[in-house]
């Protein structure tokens, strides 16, 4: 769009009209203009046509409404000429005029630094609950841009001391802010963001993250590329740096494969499922590139349909008190499915699951040799459908160098606790789902920062939940399960924990459940110590006699001999930080789709119309 020598003066040439709301100002008879015109508006944005040829008045518009268009366009054409014309145009053409960004119905949203505009009737997608999804994305991509950097100086280094023996890897903060501040025009991050709705994320995004290049804030439905540059217009974001796209998020992504064209960020953070994206993404993503994935189908990788689950990330969900790391490890091993048929690999940075919703951040590398350890990676899920008990059964093992299918399962065809059989389900990414250096760094950074993140506190109780978590674990129990198995009471967290330390293995939990038992101990340790407890703490009398799971474990004694009421060491005193916070309102979830212009307009027939006002004036 071509901008007038007048403020707020918007002309380009148009063959074709929008399908925009329409309405037409009927006085050209009374006031015999030899010019057509037609005026349209559209949320806050007012539209003139003209068949012709006319002068606008340049005068500063006094207020941005439709009465002031109506008036500056009708002065021009009844002959109040300025003394400073627009331009002369013949034929078609297509006005902007007087675009006021905030009318009196909008209303003004701000995030961080950022301020969007919501249209006066809610079109364009904004859900403040994901306003922690964003802070993540920020801490979290900043983070990668240095290491980024860092990886890329250390290059340099190499490229100009090949004759040295040893090259110092430390880089100084200071030198990774130089390098972004120097790089970031020529080659700094190329971030898309496929499904953007108001565009919101992506102005935090380049106002928040170092060393950005360009932006390309993508949406299929016109009301969202309209809120998009309406909002980066408002923010005085340079648009042609963060550049608003209308295409389908697919054909986009498809379209950037070639490597000069790829990203170095994609974020995709769909209404629903991700999974019809993730095949693009791995291909339009940069080698070390940051793949950013949001799914908000739960009830689907809950277990719920598991056909449709397998369907969309080709693996079974299981029905278990671990559903929401399930999820999250579903969600990993289709995106590393679709990378490895391109010779790449994953690897995650940090896996979440909050409110309703999972969030994964990898980076996608080229390797063929860590492509053929893929097998090693995902695991098929025996979950005993008795008690609590699960095993994970490898889809491959390696031999040196050398791979092939795995052979089990070796813990047999019944449960080993209690003797029920197992439903298998997966398979699933089974290696760490978070990289502990990168969470570190990304939770020092949140902490110090001042009035970047609106949800600071709990995102860095997140962080720090995330940063205590047994990575070397998959999956994990939880204390009101193994109780309710049993039919007794609770254990106090730290008195489980602490008995599990005692007999030397790992114990966190899982951020997203407060009562997770995360650790490298076995199965059978856990129900040992379950056993112990029991002796302590009787089960419920009506339960006695009776042949359930719980009474089928208790029958084999425990060999370990534990104190619960021993007080805990201060070394497992946490640090006060909100790790598992309530919700801050009723109904927090999720809100209803975005509806967007999803309905056409008539076709504008002029002729027809002034065929269809002939026929009223003869009736008359």
């Amino acid at each position: 769009m071509k901008k007038g020598s007048a403020s707020n003066v918007y002309i380009r040439k148009d063959n074709s009209i929008p399908e925009w709301l329409r309405f037409i100002v009927a006085f050209a008879t009374n006031w015999k203009f030899t010019v057509p015109f037609l005026i349209n508006q559209s949320g806050s944005i007012v539209y003139v046509y003209l068949l012709g040829s006319t002068e606008l008045s340049t005068a500063v518009p006094i207020c941005n409404s439709l009465s002031f268009v109506f008036t500056a366009v009708t002065a021009s054409l009844l002959g109040e000429r300025s003394k400073k014309p627009v331009c002369t145009y013949a034929g078609m053409l297509f006005v902007c005029v007087g675009s006021p960004l905030v009318t009196e119905n909008a209303e003004k949203i701000q995030e961080g630094r950022a301020v969007i505009i919501s249209p006066e009737h809610n079109k364009v997608f904004y859900n403040k609950v994901q306003v922690l999804n964003r802070d993540l994305s920020i801490s979290i991509i900043s983070d990668f841009a240095r290491e980024r950097a860092r990886e890329r100086i250390l290059l340099d280094r190499k490229k100009n001391q090949e004759d040295s023996v040893q090259i110092d890897l430390h880089v100084d903060t200071s030198e990774i802010d130089e390098y972004l501040n120097a790089t970031a025009d020529h080659s700094g991050l190329k971030i898309l963001e496929a499904l953007a709705a108001s565009g919101l994320r992506s102005i935090r995004y380049f106002q928040q993250i170092p060393g950005i290049r360009s932006i390309l804030v993508n949406d299929l439905d016109s009301a969202a590329v309209e809120s998009i540059k309406r909002n980066i217009e408002f923010n005085n974001v340079p648009s042609d740096r963060v550049v608003a796209s209308q295409a389908d998020a697919s054909d986009l992504l498809y379209s950037h494969r070639k490597e000069s064209d790829q990203f170095d960020v994609i974020d995709l953070d769909p209404y629903g499922s991700a999974a019809m994206l993730l095949d693009g993404a791995v291909q339009a993503i940069s080698n070390g590139g940051l793949l950013c994935v949001t799914c908000t189908d739960m009830p689907v990788l809950s277990g719920k349909n598991p056909e449709t689950c397998f369907s969309r990330y080709s693996s079974i969900p299981g029905k278990a008190h671990y559903v929401h790391e399930n999820a999250i490890r579903i969600v990993l091993q289709a995106i590393e499915r679709c990378a490895i048929k391109y010779q790449r690999h994953i690897v995650p940075v940090t896996s979440c699951s909050i409110d309703f919703y999972v969030r994964v951040f990898v980076r996608v590398f080229k390797s063929p040799f860590q492509v053929k350890k893929s097998v090693t990676k995902l695991s098929h899920v025996f979950q005993c459908v008795g008690c609590e008990t699960f095993h994970l059964q490898p889809v491959g093992v390696a031999t040196g160098n050398t791979f092939h299918a795995a052979r089990g399962p070796v813990f047999g065809t019944e449960c080993g606790q209690c003797g029920s059989k197992f439903r298998v389900t997966g398979p699933i990414w089974s290696d760490p789902l978070h990289d502990r250096d990168a969470i570190s760094r990304i939770r020092d950074q949140v902490a110090n920062s001042v009035g970047a993140y609106p949800t600071k506190d709990r995102l860095f109780g997140l962080l720090t939940t995330i940063s205590e978590e047994v990575i070397e674990a998959p999956l994990h129990y939880t204390i009101s399960g193994l109780a309710r198995t049993l039919h007794c009471t609770n254990p106090r967290l730290d008195q489980f924990q602490f008995a599990i330390r005692s007999q030397g293995y790992q114990v966190s939990q899982f951020h997203k459940a407060p009562d997770a038992i995360k650790t490298t101990a076995p199965p059978q340790t856990i129900w040992d110590i379950m056993r112990c407890w029991v002796m302590k703490h009787p089960i419920n009398k009506k339960w006695e006699n009776q042949d359930t799971p719980g009474n089928r474990i208790l029958a084999t004694k425990s060999n370990l001999e534990l104190d619960f009421n021993t007080r805990r060491p201060s070394k497992l005193q946490k640090e006060k930080v909100m790790r598992f916070p309530k919700n801050p309102q009723p109904y927090w979830g999720p809100k209803a789709r975005a509806k967007g212009n999803r309905t056409k307009a008539p076709d504008f027939d002029l002729e027809s119309m002034q065929e269809q006002k002939k026929h009223k004036v003869e009736l008359s």
